[in-house]
Formats: C-alpha cells, structure tokens, sequence
C-alpha cells in the first residue's frame, strides 16, 4: 500500500518517519511519502500524483481545500468542515477528521476539566474548529475566546458552523485572563518561533496545550510555566492521529508492542535536534 501525507510544509513532520519505521518493524511492504504543496500547484499535484496512493494525511494549510477532492465524508467531517485523512474508494475519496480523537485523548490522559473553564484558542483553521466543536459538544465552558490577527476572516469561517452565546473571535493582542490556552497555528513547530500569544495571561491553576509537536517546549509553554500552571507539546495528539490513520487504511490498529517501539525510535532519533 502507498500512502503518504500532503502539506506546507511538511519537512517538520514526523509522519513520514513514524509510518515507515511501523512499516519496517512490521515486514510491511506499505510505503509511506511526504509530498510538500505549494498553493500553486496543490491542484496538479493531487490531478496527477494522487492516483496511485490509497490515500493521504493531510495537514495545513490545506484540511478544509482537500474537502473539494471528497465525495464522501465522514460526520465529523461535515460537522466541523476539516479533514485530515482521505482514502480512496470505488475511484472517489472518503474525507475523515482524526484531529477530533487525538485532541479527546490529550484532553483524558491530561485529565483536563474544561466544564466552568475560560478557554483561548488561539487560531482559527481547521484544527481550530474541530478543538472549537469538541469543546462545545463534550463540555459546558464559562466562554470561548477564539483568538486570531484577523477577526474578519475568522468570524467567515466559524460563522455558521459553531457560533455560541459563549464563545467571541477577538485580536490575539487583547489582554485577557484565561483557565485554559490551546494554539492551534504552526506557532511553535520550529525553534526561534514566536510566542502565539504575547499578551494573554492564564490563572494560577491553569493548563497551556500546545498543539504542535516538534518542539518539547515551545515559547508559549515556556512564557506560561510555573505559578501551577500545567503545560502540554501537541506529542499525544500527534501519536493518537497516526494511530486512527492506520485503521482508516488497515483497518485496524496497529499491534501496541509495534506502534511504542517505532514512536520510541522516532522520539529518540530526533530528541537531540528538536528539543
């Protein structure tokens, strides 16, 4: 089987590593490739490239453009307008939301209460939407506070798909206290990046997730560390998507002995030069 992930960019992911290792220590003769799309020529590159793959991961910018290549979606998919997997079927593609499930499990394992919370998220794309949908269906927030530079384009994409009493798109500049801040950008993938969110500020008790997962620590988690303040890398989010997107494409999960030995052998590999 060739699988493979679509993005921009896609040389910070740790897919293409973590699948094909899987791949090896299984004696599985499945494949899996990283292909970078610019805007330019994400249309071409889907025409011609993607007939030969069962399917692809697919990661920002393009979760919600992918959606024109699906004539199928999964419901979460339609509730939350991202995908994040798509699979071929009968010569068309099946779209699927795995970022649902891998933030559901960060939020059990961190055992985070969101019920009563004020809550940041900072970003408005598709894994935005789908952490903006999770909050709303699965708890019952003080507020929620999507945070973004450009309030007009946000409130474009939200407006009819989750608009609650309790939740506000406001300007990540605001000064505003918080119980709980989850980045959703690409803010933090890469060493050097800036703090998403300069001027929040965070209660005493409360927790940080940074959903991206190259770094251990990133400038968000660092800027709020301390004073009891709990602070999370985007690692089980991460871990969890990679284990649905082998069901989609096997139809099952992958044997737990496999899967910890090859994300042990990724996080090592690349502990030292990604922090």
């Amino acid at each position: 089987m060739l699988i493979g992930l679509i993005g921009n960019p896609i040389s910070v992911s740790w897919s293409e590593m973590l699948f094909n290792r899987i791949f090896e220590i299984e004696g599985n003769r499945s494949a899996y490739y990283a292909i970078n799309a610019s805007p330019f020529t994400i249309n071409r590159i889907i025409d011609r490239e993607i007939s030969p793959y069962e399917g692809f991961n697919i990661t920002a910018p393009y979760k919600e453009y992918i959606l024109n290549y699906a004539e199928d979606r999964e419901p979460l998919v339609w509730k939350t307008g991202s995908a994040n997997v798509i699979r071929s079927y009968g010569g068309g593609y099946s779209a699927f939301n795995v970022d649902y499930l891998g933030f559901e499990r960060m939020m059990k394992e961190t055992k985070t209460v969101l019920d009563g919370k004020r809550i940041a998220i900072i970003g408005s794309g598709g894994v935005s939407r789908t952490v903006l949908y999770y909050i709303l269906t699965q708890s019952s927030p003080e507020y929620v506070a999507i945070l973004t530079r450009d309030t007009s384009r946000a409130e474009k994409k939200i407006k009819g798909t989750w608009q609650y009493s309790n939740m506000a798109i406001i300007d990540v500049n605001s000064e505003m206290e918080f119980d709980v801040m989850i980045n959703c950008t690409p803010l933090g993938m890469k060493k050097g990046d800036p703090d998403p969110l300069p001027k929040g500020k965070i209660s005493g008790n409360g927790a940080v997730f940074d959903l991206t997962y190259q770094q251990s620590r990133t400038e968000l988690m660092k800027h709020f560390e301390g004073n009891g303040v709990r602070t999370y890398n985007g690692r089980i989010m991460f871990f969890e998507q990679a284990r649905e997107t082998y069901r989609i494409f096997f139809d099952e999960y992958p044997k737990d002995s496999i899967f910890n030995m090859a994300r042990e052998d990724v996080l090592k590999w690349l502990g030292e030069k990604l922090g």
